[in-house]
């Protein structure tokens, strides 16, 4: 898949350039502010890993997350990135509909100092990148003092939301809109016809496979006994991991050695739904909850088939990074046509997109167990679609040219200074 620029050409002067100085990277604030490792927080974190050493990344972090180590600070550190810490000794208020007058002080107070925090982080950098709407409401007086000192802002959107109230005051202040597909950008395009005046980037994420076997050697012994049905990300309903479940019900009725594999982490009451499902239908030894794991991809090589349920009655995927991940692996997809699933995915080739409903994503399913011809073509024609369009290589150029737009900028603005002050 190829990056675009859509909109906006880049004007370059007939006049003889300057002599260039020694290029130094390109320095971006990021404030991913998170306690989770999911597929956004790892896109950003592999996507600045792989820029290094030509742009080089400043994280802003909670002091409250970081202090209590979870895996996405643990990855941080583990690749040596710089971060800063917002002065949040105590847990601030997340922004929402206020309950009392005494909420909404707190609310307006976390949301200042939190902008305070990202200012004084952007301060010396080249570019501030949001990796979504959430950031930019503690991002505002950061992104209007790059908007006066000729810096960009980049705003990546990793979902297809554009419901929240913050947007319109938002839009004027990014230079730049990055998607993942060109089914994402038209969807927002859609429904926030302001980003059109903007320069809008659309490049995949950059993917990091892992080819090894698992640490565990009983974990790679467990895989070989089963046909195995994988899922990775949010055990959530908006994901229908429930609708997964009722398919597999369906399908370990006619497969006997199909297990199904859950990788991720829920919300305790809807991972009880599940099991007390499971119990229900006599699966308690057929269907596996992993919890987070760090070496999820590695896990994907063992698949017999991936699965990602998200229904788009209930959420459009603006990307699918496990299913990428899958396919990396050679592994054959069944999905609903959720979001830029139905891009990415291409139906009868490297899977199968089913219509919204359990009965016939246990179809799909049971299709691809059944008839080992088709789920080998349909492996190779994955790999082959990783290979072209998400692999590293393929993507890493692309992104570059989203930061050296980003850096040209800056010379611009460097070289209209000195003009002026000359």
């Amino acid at each position: 898949m190829a990056s675009s620029v859509k909109n906006h050409e880049v004007r370059r002067s007939a006049a003889a350039p300057p002599v260039a100085a020694p290029k130094r990277p390109t320095s971006v604030f990021v404030p991913l502010v998170t306690p989770f490792l999911y597929g956004m927080e790892r896109a950003v974190i592999e996507l600045f890993d792989a820029l290094r050493p030509e742009v080089e990344p400043y994280f802003l972090q909670s002091n409250r997350i970081f202090e209590r180590r979870p895996p996405v600070i643990e990855e941080m550190i583990r690749r040596g990135f710089s971060i800063e810490l917002l002065p949040d000794r105590t847990d601030w208020e997340r922004l929402a509909k206020p309950r009392s007058l005494k909420h909404l002080m707190r609310m307006v107070t976390a949301c200042v100092r939190s902008n305070l925090a990202t200012l004084k982080g952007v301060r010396g950098k080249d570019v501030l990148y949001v990796p979504g709407i959430s950031a930019a409401s503690s991002s505002l007086l950061a992104a209007i003092y790059c908007r006066l000192t000729s810096r960009r802002v980049i705003h990546h959107f990793h979902d297809l939301g554009t419901s929240n109230r913050l947007f319109p005051l938002w839009v004027p202040l990014v230079t730049d809109f990055v998607h993942n597909t060109e089914f994402g950008f038209q969807a927002i395009a859609k429904s926030l016809a302001a980003i059109r005046s903007k320069r809008n980037f659309i490049v995949p994420y950059i993917m990091e496979v892992d080819e090894r076997l698992p640490d565990d050697p009983d974990v790679c012994r467990e895989f070989s006994e089963w046909r195995n049905i994988f899922f990775v990300g949010q055990i959530s309903r908006h994901k229908g991991v429930d609708l997964l479940v009722e398919a597999f019900v369906a399908v370990a009725a006619k497969y006997p050695d199909a297990k199904l594999h859950l990788v991720g982490q829920g919300k305790l009451e809807f991972c009880a739904e599940l099991e007390r499902k499971i119990r229900a239908a006599g699966l308690e030894g057929r269907v596996k909850f992993w919890g987070f794991r760090e070496d999820a991809t590695r896990l994907l090589r063992f698949a017999c088939v991936y699965v990602h349920s998200s229904p788009p009655s209930r959420f459009h995927e603006s990307f699918g990074r496990s299913v990428v991940e899958a396919m990396a692996h050679g592994v054959p997809i069944v999905c609903f046509r959720s979001g830029a699933l139905q891009e990415i995915v291409l139906h009868e080739k490297s899977g199968l997109i089913c219509e919204e409903t359990s009965e016939q994503l246990a179809e799909g399913i049971a299709r691809v167990l059944q008839d080992v011809g088709f789920r080998n073509a349909c492996g190779e024609s994955a790999r082959e679609s990783f290979n072209h369009s998400y692999s590293k290589p393929a993507v890493l150029g692309h992104w570059r040219h989203v930061f050296e737009e980003a850096d040209a900028f800056r010379s611009r603005a460097n070289l209209a200074e000195v003009r002026g002050g000359s």
